[in-house]
């Protein structure tokens, strides 16, 4: 049975028990500043799990996970990996733990025809009625049944004793028994609980039934709940009679085309590098599938981690050529009929790790010879203690600030440098102790806390709020909470106009008028689908109160134009560079609209042009703008453009404009293109690597004040330019009379013991031309000291220029400067033949030129 076969099977299975079978949420988790990936099944029903149920209590899935804990680990176990897909089903206050198990047994002994004899169970030890259920009705023997504690079997591992608060409770495992494993000390007493391999653990049943307060107090929930998660990579090597992972058709078809590229190469790796190569593979194509683009930063830098870290593997294996950007294609065969998007963006997706790819190996060529030369310069003789310290800044610095593979750096040391192999050990903890610090100041600026249910439960248990901003501004709402915030108070209501901030649109402003006092709200957001009106409430207002609530419509309008012309925007970017163009996030507000998207290089002028020539044609044509709710799949078959990271249920609003553009959206739009009246794109860059950002300005007035302050300020660069050439013609002319002079100069200087001085101080002269005229002295005098002045209306600047044969003499343009300098209140500096000062006094300069003179004549 094959790895796909396995996965429909399991979603059929349970959607013969009345499951709604979601599809796998994005490896981005929306609203949920927790984690940097989704990491778990259960966790885009955390909202059902918290009591806000909508529209089903029983759900099954296979979720795309991505998890980092284990890296160091991965390709050195059977079972360790950083991309891997959960399956799951789950109970949202429906059924519990009798039929939680008898469906799991079901499955695994008669769907997949596992030996009953070959699995074991754990049980929560104080769980009797799990215990039970295993025993009397499933008729389990046993001693094929274990009790573990806090640790193993109850969820979140030991939150009974040390927390987190929130919802949890004991689990149930079940096990594959691969047979007494000779190297176990425990020989056939060995259970579930050894680590020795000979178990392995399969599915994962959780029994969410109890709250956590402080003090480790469980208060049963009123809804109880259930979360199995069962590895689909670890069943498939149960199911296919394998012991690994790797060993499973979808790995091996992906490990048989890295070995034959390395073998085209004339390279070779070890099985564990082999490994890695290919579960980072699999991370990256489904990452960057899923909107993530390498980066220096949160999701982007575990991204571009993994290509680094294969690209290393690659190189060092003396690979000369970028390779791990041509085994997406395999990925994506193996991967693509669970998840068909990848057949789409595999383009796009070989050329972002591509680039990556190149980077490192452009970066390993250009730094690897400048850290070789750092590293000679360690001498015998040395304190190692302290040179160690040098040594693991150094390791660090090469790694953080320029990309270098720890790894690689590990290898030069051991394999080039035996000076440093005595202080290597101490200078890897130096190494590791600054990563770690640096790890530690990110997490402390980091939401991400690894709580399961972190900033998820608001506290407020109210029905969803009733949104009508959709057709109407203004409505008579009743309160039903008001919540204190640090800069006033929250209202949600039963029903409201008010957008709250999703989908990169803003929240809508406005007025809340009761009987006995109003709010300006000042912002509208949702926690869970009920909406919080933020504000100062001036008089009173209390909870059952009626309201008036009414949104500042020309905002709304301003923000609706702003809307609608991103969609426009998406449309003509795919339409003009092409259709791997994909929205990666958007900002919507009253006064522009910004619009993120993927495409590998800087878009030209022309292109920028031709891009805004098509929005205004768009515009002129006044299409209608239209919605449907549709079903999910019935949208996606409709060809209607998802945003990667917004999380959308089983239906979907879409948003059509003419022929040309159909996308997902529960944002506020004008009803024709007609509205926007005009658009005009005000900036384009790079905000990451592959993605690109464009800034814009939509309705007649902005535009046209945009384009007259441009306008204005192209006409002032003007100016500016052409005052600054007919100053340099001004200039120039005056530079001709001056050097006119130059054999008058030289004849008025003081010959002292065989060399020149001459002093002279001009009028309006900038230090370019001081420079030129200085050089010219030089051409023409063989041995002398020259000091030239020139005199502003607000400064003043210094030239001093000694001829080399002085400078033989130890006399030194530099160090002169440094004693004439300060006679005019002013500073600088040089080299011995040349340096120069300037000065705001001005009127000091005839009196430092003086002075200079007698200082001059001393020292020759």
């Amino acid at each position: 049975m094959t790895t796909n076969e396995i996965r429909t099977k399991f979603l059929s299975f349970f959607k013969s028990k009345n499951h709604s079978i979601i599809a796998s949420d994005s490896l981005v988790p929306k609203d949920d500043p927790t984690v940097l990936f989704t990491t778990a099944g259960m966790q885009q029903f955390k909202p059902q799990f918290l009591g806000h149920i909508d529209g089903f209590t029983r759900a099954a899935t296979c979720q795309k996970c991505l998890r980092t804990d284990d890296l160091d680990v991965v390709g050195k176990t059977d079972f360790h990996h950083t991309f891997f897909e959960m399956l799951g089903n789950f109970s949202f206050g429906d059924y519990f733990k009798k039929e939680a198990i008898h469906w799991a047994w079901e499955f695994l002994t008669r769907e997949l025809s596992l030996p009953e004899d070959k699995l074991w169970v754990s049980v929560y030890q104080e769980d009797e009625e799990a215990y039970s259920i295993w025993v009397n009705e499933i008729l389990i023997p046993k001693e094929r049944i274990v009790k573990l504690g806090d640790k193993s079997n109850f969820w979140p591992s030991n939150a009974r004793l040390n927390g987190p608060n929130g919802p949890c409770g004991p689990c149930s495992e079940i096990f594959y028994d691969y047979g007494v494993n000779p190297n176990c000390p425990k020989g056939k007493d060995c259970d579930p609980d050894c680590s020795c391999g000979r178990f392995s653990e399969v599915w994962n049943l959780v029994f969410t039934q109890f709250n956590r307060k402080d003090g480790g107090v469980l208060e049963p929930l009123p809804a109880k709940n259930i979360d199995t998660g069962m590895g689909l990579e670890r069943l498939a090597a149960v199911v296919q009679g394998v012991r690994s992972n790797y060993e499973t058709d979808n790995f091996a078809a992906i490990l048989k085309v890295i070995k034959d590229s390395f073998g085209a190469e004339g390279a070779n790796a070890t099985e564990s590098e082999y490994r890695i190569i290919a579960d980072h593979i699999r991370a990256v194509t489904i990452g960057i599938a899923d909107g993530v683009t390498p980066s220096n930063e949160g999701r982007g830098y575990v991204i571009r981690k993994l290509i680094v870290d294969t690209t290393n593997i690659i190189y060092q294996s003396q690979v000369t050529k970028p390779l791990a950007h041509t085994f997406v294609g395999v990925v994506v065969s193996t991967m693509k009929e669970a998840y068909p998007e990848l057949e789409t963006a595999e383009k796009d997706i070989v050329e972002i790790i591509k680039r990556v790819e190149e980077s490192v190996f452009n970066l390993i060529q250009e730094k690897m010879p400048e850290l070789m030369s750092e590293f000679s310069k360690f001498e015998g003789g040395i304190d190692y203690t302290a040179a160690a310290q040098r040594l693991g800044k150094l390791m660090f610095f090469y790694k953080d600030t320029h990309g270098l593979p720890s790894e690689l750096i590990h290898q030069m040391i051991k394999e080039n440098h035996s000076i440093l192999h005595e202080m290597y050990e101490q200078a890897v903890k130096v190494e590791g102790r600054l990563m770690e610090e640096q790890k530690n100041r990110s997490r402390a600026g980091s939401k991400m806390t690894g709580e399961v249910y972190a900033n998820q439960d608001s506290g407020l248990k109210l029905p969803k709020t009733d949104f009508l901003g959709y057709s109407q501004l203004k409505s008579e709402a009743i309160v039903l909470n008001i919540m204190p915030t640090v800069d006033g108070s929250g209202i949600a209501l039963d029903r409201t106009p008010f957008y709250a901030e999703s989908g990169g649109q803003v929240g809508d402003t406005g007025h809340l008028i009761g009987p006995n006092g109003k709010m300006r709200v000042l912002d509208t957001r949702k926690i869970n689908d009920i909406y919080i009106h933020y504000g100062v409430i001036e008089g009173e207002i209390k909870e059952g109160d009626k309201v008036q609530a009414a949104v500042d419509e020309p905002r709304r309008q301003a923000i609706k134009r702003n809307h609608t012309a991103t969609h426009l925007l998406q449309a003509a970017l795919r339409e003009t560079l092409g259709t791997h163009i994909k929205q990666q996030g958007s900002l919507v507000e009253e006064g522009r609209l910004r619009f993120d998207f993927t495409h590998p290089k800087g878009i030209k002028p022309d292109e920028i042009q031709k891009i805004e020539n098509r929005l205004n044609e768009f515009i002129h044509r006044a299409d209608p703008v239209t919605t449907e709710i549709l079903a999910l799949e019935e949208a996606r078959k409709k060809g209607a453009l998802a945003f990667f990271a917004e999380k959308y249920g089983q239906t979907v609003r879409v948003v059509s404009i003419g022929d040309y553009s159909r996308e997902f959206c529960g944002g506020t739009h004008v009803s024709s293109t007609g509205d926007i009246e005009a658009m005009k794109i005000v900036s384009e860059g790079s905000v990451a690597q592959g993605i690109r950002r464009i800034e814009a300005l939509t309705g007649k007035q902005a535009v046209d004040d945009f384009l007259k302050k441009k306008s204005q300020e192209a006409a002032a660069i003007e100016q500016a330019q052409r005052m600054k050439e007919e100053e340099k013609l001004k200039q120039n002319a005056y530079f001709e009379t001056v050097k006119s002079s130059v054999d008058e100069m030289i004849a008025a200087g003081e010959n002292i013991k065989g060399s020149s001085l001459i002093i002279r101080s001009l009028e309006n002269i900038d230090i370019a031309l001081l420079r030129k005229l200085s050089d010219l002295l030089k051409q023409k005098v063989k041995s002398g000291v020259f000091i030239l002045g020139a005199k502003g209306t607000e400064d003043a600047s210094m030239i001093l220029t000694v001829t080399d044969d002085l400078v033989a003499r130890g006399i030194k343009a530099n160090e002169l400067m440094g004693q004439i300098a300060p006679l005019m209140d002013g500073s600088g500096g040089g080299k011995p033949q040349l340096a120069q000062a300037g000065s705001k006094q001005p009127q000091k300069l005839d009196g430092a030129l003086a002075q200079a003179r007698e200082i001059i004549k001393g020292i020759i």
